[in-house]
């Protein structure tokens, strides 16, 4: 009876323990989910006395402001609407992007006794606000570049996983959801409401060599050879090489700058599927990414019993692969950090009606995907693309101002022109549905990287077509950084 007694006593011993770790974890760790959770009634119910923080830009800039009618509310004005509908959102027919998933930040009233006693007397009460990593400059470009086609731009700091530009078309008005909910929601050729950035998900064609490169190199399989004639037969299927072009004699390091589809088959078949697989995983395919807004994850659905043909399609980037834009400037960004891939944000921090700083976002380390060795040989590799492969166009130089003292203590400025080595890879990913999707990923400078691009433009044809709107923001964001 005695032992009966006690095991019914340990067993509710531990079920009550279990209860308290339930509650503790649900006040100290979900509580703040719940409260922010944009469909929270209570939360929806005291916005409505106020004024919604402003949203800005890195540069300080205005995004978003609530602006003060005749009637004594308030109505979200947008500006520059269409460059950063996708990611800052809107707040109507529901909420999206930074506006719902910082909703909570924006209508926190910080020193809300102060603010209460001050709406006494006709003061505003008003919600924190929030400034971007997005920078005005580059979303203005990336927007130009992508006016009147469907695809994407995204651009990162390497080292912190800072999101320095995303941009998607085709776009939409915040200001004016309400009135275009309908059109918008029935669009289903354009689908402007998707997040191409974050949403899309596309074949990623030969910029997926940089993961067939770094499987290849950590499994020490890089001293191969091989003349290409333009097209190989691999089990029942032919695969070509861009306009069946013959490449001739190629090893690891021409076939990579030069985008060889049959020499990348090839060296697929001797990894293996098994290898593939691995390194795929270690870049974080399949994965969560821990960004704050919507996203799909990037897939790599090949199984170890793969037949040659997949394994060939998917070495050289076409198969059943699919990445999105951002994850494809992650990797991008991974290679110029030594191998780090770090998690992307865009919301710098917030702050108060007083201008003071509360919840600064610190750069947080997702994964060591590759080995730095691995990292710096894929960066020599993508050199040699913009030096003589298949991205010769994405070289450019900016202006460097320097300032000298001279003898008679004067300061004199001058300008130089300074090139800036570039890596990079272009990709051209077959489409079932239309024509090609063209590709570009980059980074500069290649010996001190500053900035990484994901250019993804939807059936624009090959990969060298998104150079230049790559090219442009890096220019302007190296440009500003040395003057």
């Amino acid at each position: 009876m005695r032992s009966a007694i006690r095991k019914v006593f340990w067993l509710y011993l531990i079920l009550f323990l279990i209860l308290i770790g339930y509650l503790l974890k649900l006040c100290l760790y979900d509580s703040h989910s719940f409260v922010a959770n944009p469909y929270n009634t209570r939360l929806s119910g005291s916005e409505e006395n106020i004024k919604r923080g402003s949203i800005y830009d890195a540069n300080g800039d205005v995004i978003a402001e609530d602006v003060l009618q005749e009637d004594g509310t308030y109505k979200r004005v947008y500006n520059n609407a269409e460059n950063y509908a996708h990611t800052v959102g809107y707040t109507v027919k529901g909420k999206a992007g930074v506006e719902s998933k910082y909703n909570f930040r924006l209508t926190t009233v910080s020193f809300e006794l102060i603010q209460r006693i001050a709406g006494l007397f006709g003061g505003k009460i008003e919600g924190n606000s929030l400034v971007l990593t997005l920078d005005d400059r580059l979303q203005k470009i990336a927007g130009d570049e992508l006016r009147g086609q469907k695809g994407s731009i995204v651009a990162m700091e390497p080292s912190t996983g800072k999101i320095l530009c995303m941009v998607s078309t085709p776009s939409f008005d915040s200001n004016t959801v309400d009135e275009n909910w309908e059109e918008l929601n029935s669009d289903d050729e354009n689908s402007p409401l998707l997040n191409r950035a974050t949403q899309g998900l596309y074949p990623p064609g030969s910029t997926f060599k940089i993961v067939t490169a770094a499987s290849a190199i950590e499994n020490n399989v890089t001293d191969m050879t091989y003349k290409c004639t333009g097209a190989e037969k691999f089990g029942h299927s032919i695969i070509h090489c861009y306009n069946g072009q013959a490449h001739g004699n190629m090893d690891f390091t021409s076939a990579f700058a030069e985008s060889c589809n049959t020499y990348f088959g090839t060296l697929g078949t001797q990894l293996g599927a098994e290898k593939l697989m691995s390194t795929a995983n270690s870049f974080g395919f399949n994965k969560d990414i821990g960004l704050a807004l919507e996203y799909s994850k990037s897939t790599f659905p090949m199984t170890a019993d793969a037949d040659v043909n997949e394994i060939v399609e998917t070495a050289f980037g076409q198969g059943r692969t699919l990445v999105s834009p951002l994850f494809m400037a992650m990797i991008t960004s991974a290679v110029a950090n030594n191998g780090m891939m770090m998690q992307p944000y865009v919301v710098d921090h917030s702050l108060t009606p007083g201008g003071g700083v509360r919840n600064r976002t610190l750069p947080a380390k997702l994964d060591q995907i590759m080995s730095p060795d691995t990292a710096y040989k894929l960066k020599d590799l993508m050199c040699e693309v913009v030096n003589s492969g298949t991205a010769r166009n994405a070289a450019f130089s900016v202006s460097e101002e320097k300032t000298e003292t001279l003898a008679s203590g004067a300061s004199v400025t001058s300008s130089d022109s300074t090139a800036v080595q570039v890596a990079g890879k272009t990709g051209t990913a077959e489409n079932p549905h239309g024509d090609d999707h063209a590709w570009f990923v980059a980074f500069a400078p290649a010996d001190d990287p500053q900035i990484a691009v994901s250019v993804l433009l939807e059936n624009a044809g090959k990969g060298s077509n998104a150079i230049p709107a790559a090219r442009k923001i890096m220019k302007e964001y190296l440009e500003n950084i040395y003057q």
